[in-house]
C-alpha cells in the first residue's frame, strides 16, 4: 500500500494497513505530519490557547482575581 499525505488520515490508513502486515509506503510533498500538525490545528490551537488565557484574566481582574 502507497499513502499519499503523512497527515492524520494517511497515517491512520498506513498505520492499520501495517498493523494487517502489509508493507506500507508513505510520502508527502511537505514535511512530515500533514498539515494539522505543522501548519494547522495544532499551532493554532497554542496560539489561541495562549490568547484566551490572557483574555480571561483580563475579564477576572476587580472581581477578586488580579493578574500581575
Amino acid at each position: 500500500v502507497f499513502v499519499i499525505g503523512s497527515g492524520m488520515s494517511g497515517m491512520t490508513v498506513a498505520n492499520k494497513c501495517a498493523s494487517k502486515d502489509l508493507k506500507v509506503g508513505i510520502t508527502d510533498e511537505l514535511p512530515y505530519g500533514g498539515t494539522c500538525a505543522l501548519r494547522g490545528c495544532d499551532p493554532k490551537k497554542v496560539i489561541i490557547g495562549a490568547t484566551e488565557v490572557r483574555d480571561f484574566a483580563q475579564r477576572l481582574k476587580g472581581n477578586g482575581i488580579d493578574t500581575v
